[in-house]
């Protein structure tokens, strides 16, 4: 856009008075080279600061997305984690039940094996075992706790 300037003049009856001396052509031409390069140096000004604003927020984008993807990868690890320890536990507790099912058929088959009746009679017909009388039975008073040393042979 180019900008007119309009020069005014007051004339008199008696005296032509110049409101503004004109300028010559080259003052003209250096005022507008000047104004376009005052423009220029304004417009270079803004698109540098315009720059640095989005080069700015391209870092401190670039940074925020960062973070997210840290926290994602945090996030998937530890959910990885949790799957794995629960596959754990429950390969454990699985350990267990077969250890307690093992255990429970083990008791049952050695109860069933051996009869109380038959260990009885073979203790005191065959090794001639018999019922301690009650002048044998010697009884031993604990101060403490239910632990007890044995230092001699109890008599």
């Amino acid at each position: 856009m180019t900008e007119v300037k309009t020069y005014y003049y007051t004339e008199g009856n008696t005296v032509r008075q110049v409101g503004e001396a004109l300028p010559d052509r080259y003052t003209r031409e250096r005022e507008r080279r000047e104004e376009q390069e005052k423009r220029r140096r304004r417009q270079r000004r803004k698109h540098q600061a315009i720059m640095r604003r989005k080069r700015l927020y391209a870092i401190y984008i670039s940074s925020v997305a960062v973070a997210v993807c840290a926290l994602f990868v945090g996030y998937v690890n530890l959910t990885n984690s949790i799957t794995t320890h629960m596959n754990n536990i429950s390969q454990l507790e699985q350990n267990i039940s077969d250890l307690k099912a093992s255990n429970s058929a083990t008791e049952s088959r050695i109860a069933s094996a051996t009869n109380l009746g038959e260990i009885k009679a073979t203790a005191m017909n065959q090794l001639g075992m018999v019922y301690a009388n009650a002048d044998q039975i010697v009884y031993y008073n604990m101060e403490s706790s239910d632990y007890m040393s044995q230092y001699h042979n109890i008599p």
